[in-house]
């Protein structure tokens, strides 16, 4: 398991539980996955601590993720067309010789 790309979504505090929140994407070997994640800390905490935490906590959940509070995106349409497309005129490239 090799994350290539982590994302955050709009981080967000919240002040009930004194910790900040967010919605974190990971690309890990061409799939995209997302997390729930949250690291306790204060409001005017350092942004490195907070998306140091965010990051460990999705790492985390997807290291021990078993289909639980997990999303899976299906890879986007242009990605699709695009590697169609790539088949289509290597295809049209080699004629049946691939084959």
């Amino acid at each position: 398991m090799k994350i290539e790309k982590i994302q955050f979504e709009n981080v967000r505090y919240n002040p009930e539980i004194g910790a900040f929140e967010t919605l974190v994407r990971l690309h890990d070997q061409g799939q995209t996955f997302s997390y729930p994640a949250s690291v306790a800390a204060p409001l005017h905490a350092e942004y490195g601590i907070i998306v140091r935490g965010l990051a460990q906590a999705a790492r985390k959940s997807h290291k021990n993720a078993s289909g639980k509070t997990r999303l899976h995106h299906a890879p986007s349409m242009k990605a699709v067309l695009a590697e169609a497309s790539q088949k289509s005129l290597l295809s049209r490239l080699l004629g049946n010789v691939a084959a």
